[in-house]
């Protein structure tokens, strides 16, 4: 009783590089533009309790051209 006779089909291989080049084409770069109030909302997002990085939005940008999702909060 090998691995491919318990697994079937359902078992993907593939190597790292491939892994982290779908990573980086599918993860979001925000660009938070907030007033006031509405940045210190943002700011709880990205932190440690909420935990942005879950779907892949951890990495802030504050250049309009490096970023793929402009939030306008305010």
């Amino acid at each position: 009783m090998g691995l491919e006779s318990f697994l079937g089909d359902s078992f993907v291989t593939t190597t790292m590089e491939s892994v982290l080049d779908w990573g980086r084409k599918n993860s979001l770069w925000p660009l938070p533009f907030g007033t006031a109030c509405c940045a210190i909302e943002y700011m709880s997002v990205v932190s440690s309790v909420f935990d942005v990085s879950r779907f892949g939005a951890e990495v802030v940008r504050f250049s309009p051209r490096q970023a793929d999702l402009l939030i306008v909060a305010g």
